[in-house]
């Protein structure tokens, strides 16, 4: 199955192309180089005039296609009001750009969301607990089964006797 992009739907001749967001049962929404481009220039531009006109060229697109996709539609709308955002603060010369230049695992994580050792061991303690209960379950399932294949075999003989 050749593969399109989910913005402008043409046919895209890379190997390993850039995706715009996942979809349903885990497909990949892929982005051809052109969209790519532009989505990276209105994600990433420093200049307001080239981010504008590659926020108003992928909204043509959008326009254009008229893309069925709600998936690619929701997650492509979402990153261009961030867009839109970014670019009206850079015109205002309010946008830092330092922010564009942190790497992920720059960015200051929660303390509190961080999974610590005792997590962990309360997460090991109760798959353990879980496993012994899996066990015990099975155990009363098979009795369970037994029992009923007995009672079904001596209604047969008494049935037959």
């Amino acid at each position: 199955m050749s593969k399109k992009c989910c913005i402008c739907l043409s046919p895209i001749e890379q190997e390993e192309p850039s995706i715009l967001t996942m979809g349903g049962f885990g497909n990949p929404k892929y982005l051809c180089e052109c969209c790519d481009g532009l989505l990276q220039t209105a994600t990433n531009g420093r200049d307001y005039d080239e981010i504008v006109a590659a926020m108003d060229r992928l909204s043509q697109e959008i326009g254009a296609k008229n893309i069925e996709d709600r998936i690619a539609a929701d997650a492509l709308t979402d990153i261009l009001e961030q867009s839109a955002k970014r670019a009206k603060a850079i015109k205002d010369g309010e946008y830092d750009f330092t922010l564009d230049e942190q790497k992920p695992e720059e960015i200051e994580l929660d303390p509190d969301l961080l999974e610590t050792e005792e997590d962990r061991a309360l997460d090991e303690a109760d798959a353990r607990s879980m496993e012994k209960f899996d066990k015990v379950m099975n155990w009363i399932w098979y009795g369970v089964f037994g029992a009923i294949a007995v009672g079904f075999i001596y209604f047969v003989i008494k049935l037959c006797v």
